[in-house]
């Protein structure tokens, strides 16, 4: 079992580099096409892989903070209604015995 999960894992990585590879040639092509020397789509390249792209956010990452502010805003809205009903209700207690 420990042999396949090996094997695969191989197989995996093995997988993994060749479409690297594949894509990093694609792209050279693709910039050279677009008249970019090849030694300047291997240092756009090699930059662009560089790059930790790790802490970006992404759309789904956008979209639940866009429903935390929306769930933020209605506890606000809440709190402050009972704020608002609290201090109407301390009002009334002066004027009705003050």
């Amino acid at each position: 079992m420990i042999n396949d999960l090996r094997d695969k894992s191989i197989d995996l990585w093995h997988a993994v580099c060749v479409t690297v590879i594949a894509d990093t040639h694609r792209l050279i092509s693709q910039l050279t096409e677009r008249g970019f020397t090849a030694q300047q789509a291997e240092v756009m390249i090699e930059i662009a892989q560089e790059l930790d792209l790790s802490e970006l956010a992404t759309r789904r990452d956008i979209t639940d903070l866009q429903h935390q502010l929306e769930k933020l805003e209605l506890r606000l809205t809440i709190n402050l209604g009972s704020l608002m009903a609290a201090g109407i209700g301390v009002l009334a207690l002066l004027k009705y015995f003050g």
